[in-house]
């Protein structure tokens, strides 16, 4: 297995209509930000059932046999549009290598966690000395919406609440004991509790919530998924909602239905912002200049198409959208690193980062083993991010900007809870920017949009 596969295990991009064996699901979009009892009455005259209604977006999921209710529902004057749902490859990076079981920042904290130590990510935004200031994310509530997670993990436990916690992939509930590692990986990055036994996340006493949108075998998920985990994270009083969500390759936009799909997900996050909840996302992994990806590309034969990609979720408006950062051969000179170098395989541009994070890097040459604490791993593999993993006390490293978004959403939940648990999207935002690193040309760029966030200046400027 290559490098680039073992970090992040990447995906064919695809696309296909969600369907079940005997019906298609349909996004059906009303014109207003409403769906009463008279729009549902003539949506099922037209042969649609509705599976989830969203009154507070205008939006219902439904499922028809019908192969012409898309156009017989789209003529009904109070509908936008009804079209069917498209499932989207994600990348979700696999846990490349695994082990089993007053703060200072690693690789010398003589915490009693005894991982902690690994995560050099908290010393790249100085997560201790927001700890040191009293700050931990008490009082602050983040949605992870990903893969699942693995409920029973030791370090997730203490802060996993259940009662909110919920599953929009049929026939899966959001606890996974099998498949994907990614959405404990992200949940322990973000929360892990600080008890003593392995890592701790950058907010170590905000409460979380997993809402399952992605299918922890094939990465794939619906925008149906999306939109619904959107609104019930929102509705379920989330402060921060976390997406470690980056279509492959990019997603094109041109086509009127996907337009219409990328339309009702941008409502959801729109309601979600109105209930104050920030939204972070992961900038996609494909090493794309997201300020070029939209024109006409010729091929060398002369054929030209006009190609109009986004990074989905994180180019939509309320959304800040995080590009990865890492080292290379940290354990060689761990005083000395710098772990601000963007990952090769990080996308960038200066229209669509809002800020750089710990994302993990693959990109040291060598392929000799860098030892710590007894642990024996390639020295590239000690340039990713560790987390959780699925296990009672499972970890594991992993890269990609879905590593990187967590810990700004981990910053984000240090500053709500210094603000009473409370504070809207837009005064996270500015604080987020303010106390960011400038790193890079002054203001904004491509690479670290505002700044590497800095969790210390965050809470104490």
């Amino acid at each position: 297995m290559t490098r680039l596969a073992k970090a992040l295990g990447l995906a064919v991009a695809s696309l296909a209509c969600a369907a079940s064996a005997h019906a298609t699901t349909y996004v059906v979009t009303a014109n207003n930000n409403s769906f009463d009892n008279q729009l549902v009455s003539r949506i099922e005259a037209a042969g649609g059932r509705i599976v989830a209604r969203l009154p507070q977006i205008g939006v219902a999921i439904v499922e028809s046999d019908n192969p012409a209710f898309g156009t017989t529902a789209g003529r009904i004057p109070a509908v936008r549009s009804a079209v069917a749902d498209v499932a989207i490859q994600y990348d979700l990076p696999a846990a490349a290598e695994e082990v089993t079981a007053d703060y200072a920042n690693p690789p010398a904290s003589g915490d009693n966690d005894s991982f902690f130590d690994f995560q050099w990510g908290h010393a790249a935004i100085d997560a201790a000395g927001a700890w040191n200031a009293g700050y931990r994310g008490a009082g602050a509530t983040v949605a992870v919406l990903d893969s699942g997670v693995y409920c029973a993990h030791a370090d997730i436990i203490p802060n996993l609440n259940t009662a909110k916690s919920a599953s929009f992939v049929a026939g899966q509930t959001y606890c996974n004991t099998s498949g994907s590692t990614h959405g404990t990986h992200v949940m322990g990055t973000i929360g892990a509790a600080d008890n003593g036994i392995g890592t701790i996340g950058v907010a170590p006493e905000a409460e979380l919530i997993a809402v399952k949108v992605l299918n922890p075998v094939t990465g794939s998920g619906s925008f149906a998924a999306i939109i619904q985990g959107i609104v019930h994270a929102a509705d379920a009083d989330a402060d921060v909602i976390n997406m470690s969500l980056g279509v492959n390759g990019g997603l094109q936009v041109g086509g009127s239905e996907v337009a219409e799909l990328v339309n009702a997900t941008a409502r959801a996050v729109r309601y979600a912002n109105k209930q104050n909840a920030t939204v972070v996302a992961s900038a996609g992994n494909d090493g794309r200049d997201l300020d070029h990806d939209s024109g006409r590309v010729c091929d060398t034969d002369g054929t030209c198409t006009t190609v109009n990609l986004r990074s989905f979720p994180g180019q939509l408006p309320g959304v800040i959208t995080v590009s990865a950062l890492g080292p290379l051969a940290w354990l060689k000179n761990p005083a000395g690193t710098d772990f601000d170098i963007r990952a090769s395989y990080s996308n960038y541009g200066q229209s669509a980062i809002h800020f750089g994070a710990p994302g993990g890097n693959y990109d040291y040459p060598g392929t000799e083993n860098c030892t710590f604490k007894g642990i024996v791993r390639a020295c590239w593999v000690w340039d990713m991010v560790f987390s959780t993993t699925s296990g009672t006390a499972s970890y594991g490293w992993s890269a990609g900007t879905s590593m990187a978004a967590p810990h700004v959403s981990g910053v984000a939940a240090l500053i709500i809870g210094k603000h009473g648990g409370e504070l809207s999207p837009a005064a996270v935002e500015r604080i987020l920017r303010a106390s960011a690193d400038d790193l890079g040309k002054p203001g904004n760029d491509a690479t670290f949009g505002a700044g590497r966030v800095n969790a210390q200046r965050a809470v104490t400027q």
